[in-house]
């Protein structure tokens, strides 16, 4: 059998695409390891619960399944991320739920995964873990578990267009603001940095401002807490 690797010189998009086929092999595999945690949690008669699974099918490029049990849900919470080394450091690599953001000019309109992912550098994860998650000593891996298991959604704005497709954008969370580029065509959003509610000034914090109801609304309609 020849060894399947994930090879450090790939371009974002054929990073994406690694991660969606990987994430259709595994994924199958994976329910029937958590349909056996769950009956396990049920039988410990507990509520809640936090776990990982991991899946390789491409060396050098882990899936990671973060799964939650939650009171008053027979099913879990799950996100699902990847890591991955480039030639210019790990990032971590996700199903994006929002299929690229809501847009700030439009209704809220939920019709399931379209394939998006969202892409965050190492930079992006330890400075989440560090004006996110407020952690004295930031790194990675702690930012990538702070984000796995939070739940980001909102809307996005449009700061200027690089070329036909792609566009540097500003996504507004509930804790704070993510800044990055998002390319339509490949449905990638690719984020490089994120600032805390705290830090926003200026035009950032009216962003803010505008859309605080309709988030903690959006937030309440996916029954998340606000």
């Amino acid at each position: 059998m020849i060894e399947r690797i994930a090879v450090e010189t790939l371009t974002l998009k054929e990073i994406s695409e690694l991660f969606r086929k990987s994430l259709e092999i595994a994924f199958p595999k994976v329910k029937r390891s958590m349909a056996i945690t769950l009956k396990k949690i049920s039988r410990a008669k507990m509520s809640e619960y936090k776990w990982i699974k991991s899946y390789e099918e491409f060396k050098g490029a882990k899936l990671n399944f973060y799964c939650q049990k939650v009171p008053g849900k027979d099913s879990p919470v799950v996100s699902i991320g990847m890591t991955y080394r480039t030639t210019q450091g790990l990032i971590l690599i996700t199903v994006d739920p929002s299929n690229g953001g809501i847009s700030s000019t439009s209704i809220i309109n939920s019709v399931g995964w379209d394939k998006w992912v969202k892409i965050f550098s190492a930079h992006f994860c330890e400075r989440y873990a560090k004006r996110i998650m407020k952690v004295e000593t930031p790194t990675f891996q702690i930012g990538i578990e702070g984000l796995m298991f939070s739940d980001m959604l909102g809307p996005v704005r449009i700061t200027d267009t690089i070329s036909e497709g792609v566009e540097e954008i500003e996504f507004q969370f509930k804790e704070g603001q993510c800044y990055g580029y998002r390319d339509s065509k490949s449905k990638i959003c690719y984020f490089k940095t994120v600032y805390s509610n705290d830090m926003l000034k200026r035009d950032r914090l009216d962003f803010k401002n505008e859309w605080q109801e309709p988030l903690n609304q959006l937030y309440q309609l996916f029954g998340f807490n606000s």
